[in-house]
């Protein structure tokens, strides 16, 4: 619930969609509380939500999760509504659909965040999912945005001015969020490991003198001074207790508190476990190798500001207008006869044209307010050249074409001719070159 949901719904609303119908629930750690009210003056039904103890998000998250289906199957009662679509951001909202609801109306998901698929790997949904989430755009743009917002947090509110110097920073996974905070980090000359459990997780050949693998996590924890979890799963279930450099520190970049939960559930138990008031960090001194500190009782530390932005609207607006995108690909999917339907369940790709024309209409944007997208997220120019090709964001999208999967080309081209009506309408209006969700009025 931050400025960016506000700037969705309202790129929505301009396409059709009725706010009236619209119910939301956020996460405790990411959740505007001046956004929220704004949301409900537009209409919006927002849940509220409550903070778990510490180590407990997830379980807590299904219960509200399954409130909120509570909630949306007695206002809709009422309602003349046959189509309902789910965007989700960690899977637990699409995996909980209720029967009832798949009974009485044609359903479809749009997943945002790496995790949610993790959880689809676990408990395939019940109904079919467009995955931004693993889009090319998403995993090799989106990646250093939030990155850079991470160190920036990192930098201002964790370290307050102190220095690095000297000191080793580890990362666990080396998956999209974990090479761009690496290749950030290291452009500032941050001493670095990782520990990733595939042993062959591919580097980028900028990165191959500048960090070093380590082969097991004990390794990477007694090595490293700061250790941020990139890996958007539970690397520590069944891995702990292990040794770990006294007075080591912990941050997530990941969603949820899952990245350190065996840990944080394991402190709590110690005589002097203390959760700072204001920042929510976590100390305990007396921890299986001593003292050891989480940041923000474990949640994603690019959120610890609380503020109404966690970055720049203006520059998350890739997002925004991915997501809007998706949504749009998930509406005209309910549109399809039930047969090619039934014919095309399961994890869909967000179409590669799509993202194409939202990433160099993002890009546009960002040059007109002269934003250098290179100096700023550290992308590599050789790949940004090859984003002018069509088949690179095929081939650096989830789910690949094979033997298991087929797009569903034709809805790929319907989107693709509705993309281009509003290319032409939002330039007509003089809107493309600063504000890609103004294209929904297209």
């Amino acid at each position: 619930m931050l400025e960016q949901t506000i700037v969705l719904f309202k790129a929505a609303a301009s396409m059709g969609l009725n706010l009236r119908n619209v119910f939301a629930l956020g996460k405790v750690y990411s959740n505007s509380l001046p956004v929220i009210e704004r949301l409900r003056g537009l209409g919006v039904t927002v849940l509220e939500s409550s903070l778990p103890p510490p180590g407990e998000f997830h379980s807590y998250c299904q219960s509200e999760i399954n409130k909120l289906w509570q909630v949306v199957a007695q206002a809709l009662a009422g309602r003349r509504i046959k189509r309902l679509l789910v965007l989700d951001d960690g899977g637990v909202c699409i995996t909980s659909v209720p029967a009832e609801i798949l009974k009485q109306y044609d359903v479809c998901g749009v997943e945002q965040t790496s995790l949610g698929t993790f959880l689809f790997e676990e408990r395939p949904p019940a109904i079919t999912v467009f995955s931004w989430a693993r889009t090319a755009v998403k995993l090799q743009i989106g990646g250093p945005i939030f990155s850079q917002c991470f160190i920036d947090r990192f930098r201002r509110d964790f370290l307050r001015g102190k220095s690095l110097h000297g000191a080793k920073m580890g990362i666990i996974g080396m998956g999209s969020i974990g090479k761009a905070f690496a290749n950030l980090a290291a452009r500032d000359g941050e001493r670095l490991w990782y520990y990733d459990p595939i042993p062959d997780a591919l580097v980028p050949a900028s990165l191959g003198d500048k960090v070093t693998r380590v082969n097991s996590l004990e390794e990477l924890m007694l090595r490293c001074d700061y250790v941020v979890g990139c890996s958007g799963r539970n690397p520590f279930k069944g891995n702990w207790p292990l040794k770990y450099k006294p007075g080591i520190k912990l941050l997530s970049a990941s969603g949820g508190d899952q990245e350190f939960g065996p840990i944080i559930n394991d402190l709590r138990h110690k005589p002097d476990f203390k959760i700072a008031p204001n920042t929510w960090d976590i100390t305990c001194k007396q921890g299986p190798s001593g003292p050891i500190q989480i940041a923000y009782l474990g949640y994603p530390y690019n959120f610890v500001s609380r503020a109404t932005e966690a970055v720049p609207t203006a520059i998350v607006q890739i997002e925004i207008g991915g997501l809007l995108a998706a949504l749009m690909e998930a509406r005209l999917y309910l549109e399809l006869p039930k047969t090619a339907r039934k014919q095309n369940r399961g994890i869909q790709r967000t179409a590669p044209g799509a993202q194409r024309f939202v990433y160099f209409t993002w890009l546009n944007a960002m040059a007109d307010r002269r934003i250098d997208v290179i100096d700023l997220f550290g992308y590599d120019p050789a790949m940004l050249n090859l984003m002018s090709e069509d088949e690179w964001f095929i081939q650096n999208t989830q789910p690949k074409p094979g033997r298991h999967y087929t797009p569903i080309h034709q809805l790929e081209e319907r989107m693709e001719q509705i993309l281009s009506v509003c290319s032409v309408c939002a330039l007509l209006q003089g809107k493309a070159e600063s504000n890609l969700c103004a294209l929904g009025t297209g």
